[in-house]
């Protein structure tokens, strides 16, 4: 694994990725947080109807379920401190509160007894689950791409479109996108760079770990963004929740790879209507794929 004194943070902070310039879509109904257990394994939440999920229906019998890991009230240097420690000072919510981005994709949120409501609706439990802050935990989600290739190296078509492919990590359900925690005082670019650089290239020597910089350079001075707001996650509560800023970084020439070997979760996948992939990952790829013009 890449050593992060082997990186140049300060080549990473100058990164402007491109928007799409696309309607967006009202934010639907969270489904992957609610009447289910938390995170697919933890405690169990209140059930809810789906017609109550939202906040502007009435729900008076509505009683969550509590629950806030273990690891999160030790005071990791990732977490808020609980609200009733000794001295502790309330987030400045919706603002960027010091080094701790604290502000929404989708504008200010409201506050429910001193603590942030999730903007998309109830999810039968509230605390903070394994998420470290009250409110959004922002996360990046790099989408690398590069074309299919046969033997031969020609660009493999379908349909007489071509076949993209992208970077992944196996996940219990299928496949994953790459994603990652957005570290207090961290950009966008250096964040999403991070996520490659660290987590999926294994370089063992500064020389190779030089070069693959240089190499990325370009590259990710090149990404669109996808998608940014709120994450439908089972790890989400009522007080608590994920967003992330999802950017395409597409190698068209299928050379910018070389000095790379991805890490052994990961792999290239063909980026296509039968890949098993997390709901919304799924919806960011075919969004992907119309960008490139694409088969899917």
């Amino acid at each position: 694994m890449l050593e992060k004194s082997m990186i140049n943070p300060g080549s990473m902070l100058c990164f402007a990725p491109k928007e799409q310039k696309r309607k967006k879509k009202a934010g639907p109904a969270h489904l992957q947080c609610v009447n289910v257990r938390y995170d697919g394994y933890g405690p169990d939440r209140t059930h809810i109807p789906l017609t109550k999920i939202s906040w502007v229906k009435s729900f008076p019998g509505y009683l969550p379920s509590q629950y806030t890991s273990d690891d999160v009230l030790a005071k990791p240097q990732w977490a808020d401190p609980p609200l009733d420690s000794p001295k502790v000072r309330v987030p400045a919510y919706n603002t960027l509160d010091g080094p701790v981005d604290r502000r929404s994709h989708h504008g200010n949120y409201k506050l429910n007894e001193g603590v942030p409501r999730n903007p998309r609706g109830r999810t039968g439990m509230i605390g903070r689950g394994v998420l470290g802050r009250w409110g959004p935990n922002h996360t990046a989600t790099p989408i690398i791409t590069r074309w299919a290739r046969t033997k031969t190296g020609a660009i493999r078509e379908l349909d007489g479109k071509r076949v993209l492919e992208t970077v992944a990590v196996r996940s219990r359900t299928g496949w994953a996108l790459p994603c990652e925690l957005v570290v207090p005082g961290d950009k966008l670019g250096y964040g999403t760079r991070r996520a490659f650089l660290t987590e999926l290239v294994r370089n063992k020597t500064k020389r190779a770990a030089e070069d693959a910089n240089r190499s990325l350079s370009q590259l990710f001075a090149e990404g669109t963004v996808i998608y940014k707001g709120y994450v439908d996650d089972a790890k989400n509560t009522d007080n608590a929740w994920l967003e992330t800023v999802s950017v395409n970084f597409h190698d068209d020439t299928g050379t910018r790879f070389g000095c790379f070997r991805l890490a052994e979760d990961f792999t290239w996948v063909e980026a296509n209507f039968s890949l098993t992939v997390f709901a919304q990952h799924k919806e960011w790829l075919r969004d992907v794929v119309e960008l490139r013009r694409a088969h899917w």
